[in-house]
């Protein structure tokens, strides 16, 4: 028996759907995945990622962020 793909409905294919879903260019995304670990992967030539993995990604970086700016302020 083969299971039947499903695509989920979170899943971004190619770098267009990825740019549009996080707001900004390829350059930018590109910087992003290299440097920042966005979560996004080319498998068999096409960028590939998931929005909830991108959301949870951009929520570390806001937390992270607001720590420390909090702690920059403390020092202060």
């Amino acid at each position: 028996m083969v299971a039947e793909a499903t695509t989920s409905s979170t899943a971004l294919s190619g770098m267009t759907a990825i740019c549009t879903y996080v707001g900004r260019s390829e350059k930018t995304v590109l910087d992003w995945i290299r440097l920042e670990g966005l979560p996004a992967s080319k498998i068999g030539g096409v960028w590939e990622s998931d929005k909830s993995l991108i959301d949870d990604w951009r929520r570390q970086r806001i937390v992270a962020g607001a720590r420390d700016e909090y702690l920059r302020e403390r020092a202060r």
